[in-house]
This record gives structure tokens, C-alpha cells and sequence, in this order.
């Protein structure tokens, strides 16, 4: 009997090797032992994201507000009026002094309609007044004969309308009533304007004939002397104090006193 057993042994062991490798074969064909990777689907988060801060740029609103228009107002300058004469006052008289008269007009205006012209020496009626306009001080004057109107009194250093009386007396400006005495003027002393006839005496801002005329005023005036004596231009000039002018005056010059101690 043949002994067959050392050959039987492979033949077995590739029977059995045979159906092992091609099932290895078939699976791997059909990707049996592929390696697959199951995605997995992750549910939309319910919760909210916190807001994310948001630079905002404030822009001002521009409102339309109305603002009032800008008044620009025109300021002219006008020459000083001239200081009125002492003396003048409504319902009282003056005489013309212009050398060549004194036109009247309708209005206290230069360019106001002329209604006549005054000779000088002319006396009128002070009617109404004083207006300032133009520089000038006006008044209103009637001269009974059917001239009326207004006139300018002029400038302070040449007066074309002056008192034709003295003012009546007034406290601290006017004749006190005391008596005049001849003696040399002092500090403190009360004293008279004496010019002669119907002279003014010109009241300056300061002791001299190159000081500014502040007023002229009439005979009979009174005031106090406040300062002085100052010698100027060959006079003797005094610090004058009254109710409506205060200023330097002259004492006088040679023999005329124009002004003199009251007691």
C-alpha cells in the first residue's frame, strides 16, 4: 500500500487557503475593508451670539436757527455844538449880532426852506427853543413884523444871536442883589460879570485866550472863584464856578473890570 500522506498534507492546506483568499478577494474588490468616515451633522446652535459692539458716529443735527440780522449802524461824527450864549431863554429877547444878518428858516436845519432874513441889530422874540441840529444851537424867533421862524445862535467864538436884556436873577447865576466893592478878587469870593453895554464875557476850559470857549455870558451873572489867580496874555484869569458854567474868565484888561467882588 502506497503511503500518501506526506502529499496530502500541502493539498489540504490549500484547500483551505484557496477559499480564504478569494473571499479576501471579493471583499476587497467590493471594499469590504474600506475605511469610511461617517460625517457627523452637528444641529444649528440655538444660541443667540452676543451683539458685537458698534462704533456709532454721532452727527449733530444742524438746526436751522433764524438769527437776527446784524444791524450795522452808521455813526457820523458831527462837529460839537457851540455853547450856547448865557442869556437866552424862551419868551425872552435877543438882538441880532451877525455883521451881514441872519437868514430865518422854516425848520432848525441849514437846509430847511429860508422865510426871511433879519438885519443886524434886528430885535426879535425868542419864541421857542434851543433845538440842537447841524452843529448848531437854534431858536425859534418872531420879530412882530411878520418874520418867523428859526435862527441859528452861531459859533461859540463870533455868537450871531445875543440877549437883548439880562437874564433874570438865578440861584448861584444872576445878580444876588449885593453890593459891588472895589478890591482886589480873592479865592471863595462871589463875584458879578461887568462888562460894558451889551459885551459877554467868554468863559474858557482853561486860564487863557488859547483855552476852548465853554459858554459867554451876560452882565449881572454871578459866580463863585473856586481857583487862580493866572497870569496869562497880560490878564489875570480866575476859576469860575456857577450853576450852569464852570471855567476860567479874564479879570479884565486896562480899565475895563469884568468882573468885580460882590458882599
Amino acid at each position: 500500500m502506497r503511503n500518501t500522506e506526506p502529499h496530502d498534507r500541502p493539498i489540504k492546506s490549500w484547500r483551505l487557503i484557496l477559499p480564504l483568499t478569494l473571499l479576501l478577494l471579493a471583499s476587497l474588490a467590493c471594499g469590504g475593508f474600506q475605511v469610511r468616515v461617517t460625517p457627523t451633522v452637528t444641529p444649528p446652535s440655538t444660541e443667540t451670539p452676543e451683539a458685537q459692539p458698534t462704533s456709532t458716529v454721532e452727527v449733530p443735527t444742524a438746526t436751522a436757527t433764524s438769527q437776527p440780522a446784524e444791524t450795522v449802524t452808521s455813526t457820523v461824527e458831527v462837529a460839537p455844538t457851540a455853547p450856547p450864549v448865557v442869556g437866552l431863554a424862551a419868551g425872552g429877547t435877543a438882538k441880532i449880532s451877525a455883521g451881514g444878518g441872519l437868514n430865518v428858516r422854516a425848520q432848525a436845519a441849514k437846509n430847511a426852506k429860508q422865510v426871511g432874513k433879519l438885519n443886524s441889530g434886528a430885535a426879535v422874540t425868542l419864541t421857542g427853543g434851543p433845538t440842537e441840529a447841524d452843529g448848531f444851537t437854534w431858536w425859534e424867533v418872531d420879530n412882530g413884523s411878520g418874520v418867523k421862524g428859526w435862527v441859528a445862535a452861531g459859533p461859540a467864538n463870533d455868537p450871531w444871536l445875543k440877549p437883548d436884556a439880562p437874564p433874570p436873577p438865578s440861584s448861584g447865576e444872576g445878580s444876588s442883589g449885593g453890593k459891588l466893592v472895589n478890591r482886589p478878587i480873592v479865592v471863595g469870593d462871589r463875584v458879578r460879570v461887568t462888562t460894558q453895554g451889551n459885551q459877554v464875557l467868554t468863559v474858557r476850559d482853561e486860564a487863557g485866550t488859547g483855552g476852548a470857549p465853554k459858554a459867554r455870558v451876560v452882565k449881572e451873572t454871578e459866580f463863585m472863584v473856586r481857583g487862580g489867580p493866572v497870569r496869562e496874555n497880560e490878564m489875570l484869569w480866575w476859576q469860575l464856578e456857577g450853576e450852569k458854567v464852570n471855567g476860567w474868565a479874564a479879570e479884565g484888561q486896562g480899565e475895563d473890570r469884568w468882573l468885580t467882588p460882590v458882599e
